[in-house]
């Protein structure tokens, strides 16, 4: 059943899990900070890593955190890399506590693997610029036929790469003369494969794999998301190889941040607008709120850094993040008073991960 609203008051919502290192944990180097996520590396070719409850949007981390937020999104991708592991390994090795992970170490491939099975978003965008629905176009190497409606379901799903990182970070040909500040910057499979070292990967074919792969990764979770009253928009995977040479999913499986997640059940065609109308259950609902504030635009970081979003968003997003996971997973995390971080420290504490 979904969460009691009423059980999220205020001083839950003040009882999150912020980012931050933990001088406590047994590390071999400096741990390292994402903008959600820290890592330590523990030896033996394992990590710890930390889900914190931050929340970005519009690539600025926001000043309040979303209570349970790393919680449920740890909890969706166990479930899939559980689910999936018939299809490809992961890096998970065991949860130690709500938000901690014991995962493998693993040698990141520099790639966003985005995979879409509709058009919307920037591929939506792309396609409107290029006059698309008269002509076709192409994006990220894919050739997309004329006519396609908004928000309407591909002929198939594609790939739709990007480089994680930005433009700076490659000193490839295909990136000279643009701006080395562009963030997660679009690329092609042809791009990839012509630079295969400098984006991490050991050969060029290995792509092909992870391509089949992605492919049958997303065929599976689509359908057992569709059968949950859901449809997956798109999603985006980072890979890696671990210790032994295996390519494994790495960091995140189809959560609400990576994600673009629809109801099913309002997923029609809209023959006013010549568009499919859509109900985003992601983190959509935070990005909409920036943006009705006007604090999306890029000269507007710092002030968007320092907003106090209100409880009652905050909360309506926690009953979402809540609500999603449990209708993929059959769980809903705990509304507690008691401290995060010490639950934290207490559960590394006794599987013997502090000094």
């Amino acid at each position: 059943m979904p969460v009691d609203e009423k059980l999220i008051t205020s001083e839950v919502l003040d009882n999150t899990l912020v980012r931050e290192i933990y001088p406590e944990i047994k590390v071999l180097s400096e741990p390292k900070m994402g903008k959600v996520r820290t890592v330590y590396d523990i030896g033996d070719q394992r990590m710890i890593m930390i889900s914190s409850d931050n929340l970005s949007t519009h690539d600025v981390v926001h000043k309040r955190q979303v209570y349970g937020k790393g919680a449920n999104l740890d909890a969706i991708s166990e479930y899939y890399f559980k689910a999936t592991e018939h299809i490809v390994s992961n890096h998970l090795v065991e949860t130690i506590a709500s938000n901690v992970w014991l995962v493998q170490k693993a040698e990141p491939i520099l790639v966003e693997m985005v995979f879409r099975k509709y058009l919307t978003g920037s591929g939506w965008r792309d396609y409107i610029k290029k006059n698309g629905p008269e002509k076709g176009s192409e994006f990220c190497g894919v050739e997309l036929r004329p006519g396609y409606r908004k928000n309407e379901i591909l002929d198939e799903v594609i790939f739709t790469p990007t480089g994680k990182g930005i433009v700076g970070d490659f000193d490839i040909p295909e990136f000279q003369g643009m701006d080395p500040e562009i963030d997660d910057p679009k690329i092609t499979i042809e791009i990839i494969k012509a630079n295969y070292r400098v984006f991490g990967l050991r050969k060029p074919e290995d792509l092909d794999y992870i391509m089949g792969k992605a492919f049958a990764l997303y065929s599976f979770i689509h359908k057992d998301l569709e059968e949950k009253g859901h449809l997956l928009a798109d999603t985006k995977w980072e890979f890696g190889y671990l210790s032994d040479g295996r390519i494994a999913l790495i960091d995140e499986c189809v959560t609400p941040d990576s994600s673009r997640f629809w109801k099913a059940s309002d997923y029609k065609f809209n023959p006013e607008k010549n568009e499919f109308t859509i109900v985003q259950d992601d983190k959509q609902h935070f990005r909409d709120y920036v943006e009705s504030l006007g604090l999306q635009a890029v000269e507007r970081k710092d002030e968007l850094a320092a907003h106090i979003m209100d409880d009652n968003v905050l909360r309506q997003g926690v009953v979402k993040y809540c609500n999603i996971r449990e209708e993929i997973t059959g769980t809903l995390p705990g509304i507690t008073n008691f401290s995060r971080k010490d639950a934290v420290l207490k559960a590394l504490g006794d599987a013997g991960f502090l000094r």
